[in-house]
């Protein structure tokens, strides 16, 4: 039983290092809208079918306690990256954004926030 303890208690005290200590923290925070038009259509120039396009629009926020430099968002839309830049987020700091418009090539694409990236000071 004793060796049980001992067990728990290095488990518990190994999460709560990791936890407090290595593991990664968020330092932003993203509210994002995926968002897809279509092509108006010209009577003079028919085309088999009209283009879809799609972006993503929302706000970030700076939820820690260092300036983001050279922040850069990227989203996967149908396999296409569609990016987002901006050269300083102080903390506390929230802005809207819209990344670059990317052509659809399927229907109902797959879509994603693939990564997050800034300059560590």
């Amino acid at each position: 039983m004793k060796k049980f303890l001992i067990f728990v208690v290095l488990i518990v005290g190994g999460y709560l290092i990791y936890d407090n200590f290595l593991k990664e923290k968020e330092v932003v925070q993203i509210n994002a809208s995926y968002i897809k038009t279509r092509e108006a259509v010209d009577i003079d120039a028919p085309a088999i079918s009209p283009r879809d396009f799609a972006h993503y629009e929302g706000t970030v926020k700076n939820i820690s306690d260092e300036v983001l430099n050279n922040l850069v968002i990227t989203y996967l839309i149908d396999a296409q990256e569609s990016n987002f830049k901006v050269s300083k987020l102080e903390p506390g700091e929230e802005l809207n954004f819209k990344t670059a418009t990317v052509m659809l090539h399927h229907m109902d694409p797959s879509h994603y926030l693939k990564s997050v990236v800034y300059d560590k000071e």
